[in-house]
């Protein structure tokens, strides 16, 4: 465990510190020296002496931005290196939306997962660590998906009884569960399959869901 520092002030999980503005570039060399020693060496070896030394920063860098091991590595595996974490698009329509919401997320999971394998035991033995990683990524990109369920129900793609919060937790429930029943990673063909059988709806080829029975 870090210490916790009397200068800082905590935000959604991670330290920020008062005074002089953080430098970008030192959040950057630290998270993604920690993506590394993550994937290479696993949760319980991972120290912060090796992410400083890998990061090529002073220990009390880390201390002062992140008050504990999990904030440091939930944070890691939120960040991404090349691009930012997916957004969802606006196209118009639910199955576009859906399906090139998919593909940004499968991609962006192949680019965090050595990270996120070597935190798949750690997180169901660790319940700090596991509401720390639903707050700050899962619950961030299963918003993605309702704000698209959301869009489709004001325009009437999506009946206005459907409950936004199942709907939305689908996808992400299909990755998950591909990868532990085929052992197979998710690829842009499963984005596809999932896109066109649930969310290719009668508005999408011009049948309004109110003229439905």
């Amino acid at each position: 465990m870090m210490r916790a520092t009397t200068s800082s002030e905590t935000r959604g999980g991670s330290a920020v510190t008062r005074g002089r503005p953080r430098d970008p570039d030192v959040d950057e060399a630290i998270l993604s020296a920690t993506l590394d020693v993550l994937g290479e060496q696993g949760y319980a070896r991972l120290t912060i002496d090796k992410v400083a030394l890998r990061a090529g920063v002073a220990k009390t860098s880390l201390y002062r931005r992140w008050p504990d091991k999990e904030a440091l590595v939930v944070d890691a595996v939120a960040f991404v290196r090349v691009g930012n974490r997916p957004d969802p698009p606006d196209t118009g329509s639910l199955r576009r939306d859906m399906l090139g919401y998919l593909r940004a997320l499968i991609r962006y999971r192949r680019a965090q997962s050595d990270a996120i394998a070597a935190l798949a035991s750690e997180i169901l033995a660790n319940r700090q660590l596991a509401e720390a990683f639903r707050r700050k990524l899962v619950s961030v990109l299963t918003a993605g998906f309702a704000a698209i369920v959301e869009r489709a129900v004001v325009r009437g793609e999506l009946p206005a009884s459907t409950d936004v919060e199942l709907v939305a937790e689908l996808p992400m429930a299909l990755i998950h569960y591909h990868r532990v029943i085929t052992g197979e990673p998710a690829d842009e063909g499963l984005a596809k399959r999932i896109a066109d059988q649930f969310f290719a709806t009668p508005a999408a080829t011009g049948v309004s869901t109110r003229e439905r029975p």
